[in-house]
C-alpha cells in the first residue's frame, strides 16, 4: 500500500510539473497572440479594430473575453498600427484589471491618458534590449524596424517572452531588411530563441529557411499576419512548403506550446 501511494505521489508531481511547463497560445486575430503558463500570462498586439478587409480582428465577444475571462498580466503592442493597437480598448482593459502592465514604443504610450504607473514605454533610439519582470516573466523589448521604406517613423518593437524554459520571439511588422543588416544588429542568433511568431511574408523570402536557421534558429515558427481572404490554395502552398510551421488563421486557434 505504501508503495503504491509513493508511485501515485511522484506520477501527480510529474504531472503538475508537466503542465506547469507547457504553454498555451491563443490566436487573437492578425498578429495577435495570447500566451499562458497557467501562472502568468501576456496579449501581444491582440487589441485592435476592423482595419481593413485583409486584416482579421477580434469581435467584441472576444475582447471580452480577454478582458474579463482570460486577463492577461500584460498587454503588449508592437506598434501602433490600427490592425495591432487600439488606444480604447487597451484603457479599457487597464481599467478593468487594475494590476496588469502596457508595454510599446513611445508611440503607443503617449496614446494612453491613465494609469502612467503602469506603462512601460520601450525606447527605440537604438538596438538596445530592455528587460523588466513581470511576476515569473522575463519581458525584454527591442527595436525592430517596421518594413517598408513608407513606415520609417513607426517604431516597431520585437519582444522576447521568457517563460524560464522556453523563450518566444514575437517580432511585429518587420522583414528580413538585409539592406540595414538588421538581424546582424539585433543578434537574436545569440537569445536562444524557442518559439518565432513571424508575419507570413518573411517566408516568403526565397532564401527564408537559410535567414531564419542564420538570423533566429527557433525551434518553431508560427506564421501571422495572414489575410482572411487568402485562398485555400494560396494556403496550402504555403502549408506544403513549410511543412512544421504552424499558420494562424482563424480566431481562438490554439497551439500546444
Amino acid at each position: 500500500m505504501l508503495k503504491r501511494f509513493f508511485l501515485f505521489t511522484i506520477l501527480s508531481l510529474s504531472i503538475s510539473c508537466f503542465s506547469q511547463k507547457e504553454l498555451l497560445l491563443v490566436y487573437t486575430g492578425n498578429m495577435g497572440v495570447y500566451i499562458t503558463n497557467h501562472t502568468s500570462s501576456v496579449l501581444i498586439d491582440g487589441l485592435h479594430t476592423e482595419y481593413g478587409k485583409d486584416y482579421l480582428f477580434p469581435p467584441v465577444s472576444l475582447t471580452h473575453k480577454i478582458t474579463h475571462q482570460l486577463r492577461p498580466d500584460a498587454i503588449i503592442f508592437t506598434h501602433h498600427h490600427g490592425d495591432h493597437f487600439s488606444a480604447p480598448l487597451a484603457d479599457e482593459y487597464l481599467k478593468a484589471n487594475k494590476t496588469a502592465l502596457l508595454y510599446g514604443s513611445q508611440q503607443i504610450t503617449k496614446e494612453i491618458s491613465t494609469h502612467p504607473d503602469r506603462l512601460i514605454s520601450i525606447i527605440t533610439n537604438d538596438y538596445t534590449p530592455q528587460t523588466s519582470v513581470l511576476k515569473d516573466l522575463k519581458i525584454t523589448g527591442i527595436k525592430i524596424n517596421h518594413a517598408g521604406k513608407r513606415h520609417i517613423t513607426v517604431e516597431n518593437v520585437g519582444y522576447i517572452i521568457d517563460f524560464g524554459h522556453k523563450k518566444i520571439l514575437h517580432v511585429g511588422d518587420t522583414n528580413w531588411m538585409e539592406d540595414i543588416h538588421l538581424f546582424d544588429q539585433l543578434q537574436l542568433i545569440k537569445k536562444d530563441i524557442d518559439i518565432a511568431i513571424l508575419p507570413y511574408w518573411m517566408l516568403l523570402e526565397h532564401q527564408a529557411p537559410i535567414l531564419i536557421k542564420k538570423y533566429i534558429n527557433p525551434k518553431r515558427i508560427i506564421a501571422t499576419h495572414i489575410s482572411p481572404r487568402i485562398t485555400k490554395d494560396e494556403l496550402f502552398d504555403l502549408q506544403n512548403k513549410y511543412p512544421t510551421v504552424d499558420f494562424l488563421t482563424k480566431l481562438e486557434q490554439r497551439i500546444q506550446l
